[in-house]
C-alpha cells in the first residue's frame, strides 16, 4: 500500500485502459435532480464490495443485495432514477493528497470491476452529497449545500437514516424543510429489514420526499421506491460533510453527538435526548 501511495504520488498514472462513459459534475447532476425530480442511487466503494462478494464495516454481504446492486447498477440514468458513481473515476486529480492517494489504490483494485460493469453513457456524481472534506477546492461546497437544500426546501420530508446517524441535528441542514419525519433503522446490516423499512416507508410517506442515509440498503430503497412513482434521494454521509464545511475542517473530525462518516464503529458518541429530533421519529426499527 506504501509502494502504491509513493508511485503514485510520483507517477500519477492514468488506468491502463480509459473508461469510456461520463461521470456528471456535482452541479450538473444537482441542476439535473431540481429539474426532473429525480430519484438517485449512489453507488461507491461499499457497493462494488459487495457486488464482488465481500462485507463492509457496516452491512455483511447477502447474495441476494449483492444481486440487487448488480441489476439497479445497470439502470441507465434517467428523469426518473439517476445513478451514480465518484466523479474520482474521471477526476481525481481535483482532490486533497490522501484523497488521491486512496483513488489511485481503488484503481488499482477495482479497474476491471468499472470496466465490466459500466454500460452506460453517463452517470451521476454520487458526491452530491459529499462535496466538500476530499476537495482541493473547498470554495464551491457552500453553493452545492445550498443547491442541495433545495432538493427539500418548503417540502414534507420522511428521513430513513441510522440509530446514530441523526441527520441535521445540531446544524440547519433541514431547517428549510416544511416537516419532518424519520424511520430510524438499524446501524448495521440493514439490509436484513428492508422489507419491514419499506413498509415503514409506505405507511409514513404520504407524499414526502424520501431521504435515505442507510447504506447499500439505501440504493435498493431508491430504486424501489423510484418505480413508485416517488422521489427518494440516496445522500448517505451528507450531515457530516455539512458539519465539516460549518467548522471549516481540513481533515475528517469525529462528530461526538451522533455518527461520523469513515468513523464506523460509532465509539465515544453521547446521543443527547434531542426533544426536536425524539418528536420527528414515526418508527423505530433500529432494535437499539
Amino acid at each position: 500500500m506504501v509502494t502504491a501511495i509513493r508511485n503514485y504520488a510520483e507517477t500519477k498514472q492514468l488506468p491502463n485502459k480509459p473508461f469510456d462513459f461520463e461521470v456528471q459534475t456535482i452541479d450538473e447532476t444537482l441542476d439535473y435532480i431540481l429539474e426532473h425530480q429525480s430519484s438517485i442511487a449512489r453507488f461507491g466503494d461499499g457497493e462494488a464490495a459487495i457486488m464482488l462478494g465481500q462485507s463492509i464495516n457496516y452491512q455483511k454481504y447477502d447474495p441476494n443485495l449483492a444481486e440487487e446492486l448488480k441489476f439497479i447498477f445497470n439502470q441507465e440514468s434517467s428523469p426518473t432514477l439517476v445513478i451514480g458513481l465518484q466523479e474520482g473515476l474521471k477526476n481525481r486529480f481535483s482532490f486533497v493528497p490522501d484523497a488521491l492517494a486512496f483513488w489511485r489504490q481503488y484503481l488499482e483494485d477495482y479497474e476491471e470491476f468499472y470496466l465490466e460493469y459500466c454500460k452506460n453513457a453517463w452517470y451521476g456524481s454520487t458526491f452530491i452529497s459529499r462535496p466538500y472534506i476530499d476537495f482541493l477546492d473547498k470554495s464551491k461546497a457552500k453553493s452545492q449545500f445550498e443547491k442541495l437544500k433545495k432538493l427539500w426546501e418548503g417540502r414534507d420530508i420522511l428521513i430513513v437514516e441510522g440509530y446514530a446517524s441523526r441527520s441535521g441535528v445540531g446544524n440547519d441542514l433541514f431547517d428549510g424543510a416544511k416537516s419532518i419525519k424519520r424511520i430510524i433503522c438499524p446501524s448495521r446490516h440493514a439490509y436484513d429489514k428492508k422489507d419491514e423499512i419499506m413498509e415503514a416507508i409506505m405507511n409514513h410517506a404520504d407524499g414526502r420526499l424520501v431521504l435515505l442515509m442507510l447504506g447499500p440498503t439505501a440504493k435498493v430503497l431508491a430504486y424501489e421506491l423510484s418505480t413508485k412513482g416517488m422521489q427518494a434521494i440516496d445522500i448517505g454521509h451528507v450531515d457530516s460533510e455539512y458539519e465539516w464545511m460549518q467548522m471549516g475542517a481540513e481533515t475528517k473530525i469525529l462528530l461526538h453527538n451522533k455518527h461520523t462518516a469513515e468513523f464506523n464503529l460509532d465509539t465515544e458518541i453521547e446521543l443527547a435526548d434531542d426533544e426536536a429530533y425524539l418528536s420527528q421519529v414515526v418508527v423505530d426499527l433500529s432494535g437499539e
